[in-house]
């Protein structure tokens, strides 16, 4: 059964306008089930020849598509240099503001992008679907600069150092609203756009443009402060944390021009459902797939959030001496070294499948988790095999949870609430994340402090605890559509609807398409 949209003749020759919104009609498709009987949606493990998309895109469409998924992967590649810079700039203002810089204050400002993360998700997520992808996507860029600047900028009242930290804290809950805000809609529309043009490869490119964005924007993070530090010198860090600030809006100021001229994807521009959403019904079918997602992440990121936010510094207490620069250059390896992990797992996706490939990632995080806790004490004499260690750690991270959670979150749901539900999933993820941070330190000087060699080991344990937890939520609760087209999903919602007796309106109004049609052609 499929869904279109129609308009009566006699309305258009009585008018001879475009039709408003409420006059447009959802018109089943009753030779939809025996014109497609002979077409499985379900992708095989070969992709059968016969395998396209139902409807051809244009020059115009393909080229959006193309360049919609090129700049989810730029402006998430912001993101995640947004999310890490904070990581070596912990180290800078404990050395600056030694007296001001508590770990009270460290904890505020690294959770402040956490908040504000989960506020951009959980709106912007509702935005995307319910207004479109490019009102949603434009905003979230608006976010990202003006906080980024406004950090890069942070003063305090009178030239106090406590003002300055709040103002921090403030301006990058802003960054945050923006960067939360980026992930339900740059990947709702990667998704699509991925669907559109190479299928065959869809879950492989989503994690590059995604994932694997996200983490070369933390490496291009230290990979710039190392630099500003060679410039400045480790006794002038006020304008190596400043630039390191600013220079976030690089990569995000070269998408915002392309997304005041993009197109919602044709998915999304035929599946929309912008009034009288059944969220109730929605919530009694997908209510375990919403458990999996947000259950997973929220575990995923309480462990990947909490050991990434204070990994300078476990490594400033096994790194002898105070050496800030010697700490970047490890902090710089220790990102590095989670890299092949998800580009292993971008490889292997398609072909091992979401599920499998998430659990497998979930186990190997926490046996190493545990397997760094429990040898601790050795390992902190030998800093190679412990940053070594500590790579394969995250390389699971990556390779498992890290690749496959985001894929998931926007491939399981509708069209219409993807991301609604990618965005509610991705804020259980930087709930568990701020969470983390927060206990992070308790749990560590509850064993003896951050100097002790039970204090970091109880962290570990813990953390490869809360991995295996994951593992088992994942089996239970996650499906694995690995082999199935988008389109099979929004099929499968049409009936549930039908069944349900819900009519629903879906799709985007003609006077919408015309008015974005005359848009582009300028």
């Amino acid at each position: 059964m499929s869904f279109e949209v129609g308009v009566t003749k006699p309305l258009l020759l009585a008018t001879g306008k475009m039709p408003a919104a409420q006059d447009i009609q959802v018109i089943p498709d009753e030779n939809f089930d025996s014109r497609e009987k002979s077409k499985s949606l379900e992708l095989t493990a070969g992709f059968d020849k016969e395998l396209q998309v139902s409807e051809p895109l244009s020059n115009k469409e393909r080229r959006s598509a193309i360049l919609n998924i090129v700049f989810a992967g730029i402006a998430l590649t912001s993101d995640g240099y947004c999310e890490s810079v904070v990581n070596l700039i912990n180290v800078f203002f404990s050395a600056l503001y030694p007296i001001q810089f508590t770990s009270a204050m460290s904890t505020r400002i690294s959770n402040a992008l956490l908040v504000g993360a989960i506020i951009g998700q959980l709106g912007f997520g509702l935005i995307s679907d319910r207004i479109g992808r490019k009102v949603g996507l434009l905003c979230t860029t608006a976010f990202v600069i003006v906080g980024s600047l406004l950090c890069s900028a942070a003063y305090g009242a009178g030239g106090s150092v406590e003002g300055l930290l709040w103002a921090l804290v403030v301006y990058r809950g802003i960054v945050g609203v923006g960067v939360g805000g980026e992930y339900p809609c740059s990947s709702a529309n990667a998704s699509e756009a991925t669907e559109e043009t190479i299928p065959r490869s869809r879950g492989g490119v989503f994690i590059m443009v995604t994932n694997f964005a996200l983490v070369i924007g933390g490496v291009l993070s230290i990979i710039v402060q190392v630099v500003l530090l060679k410039i400045f010198g480790t006794n002038d860090l006020e304008p190596v944390w400043r630039i390191s600030f600013g220079l976030a809006i690089v990569p995000i100021l070269s998408v915002f021009y392309f997304r005041i001229r993009m197109l919602n994807s044709k998915l999304y521009r035929k599946e929309a459902m912008k009034k009288k959403v059944p969220y109730i019904l929605i919530l009694r079918k997908y209510w375990k797939y919403l458990i999996g997602t947000c259950g997973t992440w929220f575990l995923y990121d309480f462990v990947a959030f909490s050991n990434g936010v204070f990994s300078s510094t476990i490594l400033e207490n096994v790194i002898s001496g105070t050496d800030i620069m010697k700490t970047a250059y490890f902090q710089l390896i220790l990102s590095a070294l989670g890299i092949p992990g998800l580009v292993i797992g971008a490889l292997t996706i398609d072909k091992i499948g979401r599920k499998k490939q998430q659990f497998i990632g979930f186990l190997g995080y926490g046996v190493m988790g545990i397997l760094i806790g429990a040898l601790f004490g050795k390992l902190r004499k030998y800093t190679a095999a412990l940053i070594i260690l500590y790579g394969v750690f995250n390389s699971f991270g990556n390779f498992g949870p890290g690749d496959a959670l985001g894929l998931v979150s926007s491939e399981i749901y509708p069209t219409a609430v993807r991301g609604t539900c990618y965005g509610i999933s991705a804020a259980f993820g930087k709930a568990g994340g701020a969470i983390g941070t927060q206990v992070f330190l308790p749990i560590r000087n509850a064993f003896g402090g951050a100097s002790s060699t039970n204090g970091n080991r109880a962290v570990f344990i813990v953390c490869g605890g809360v991995s295996l937890l994951g593992a088992l939520l994942s089996l239970i609760f996650i499906p694995d559509y690995s082999k199935r087209y988008l389109k099979a999903g929004d099929e499968e919602f049409h009936e549930y609807l039908k069944d349900n007796n819900i009519h629903a309106l879906q799709g985007e109004s003609l006077e919408a398409s015309a008015s974005s049609n005359m848009l582009h052609r300028t």
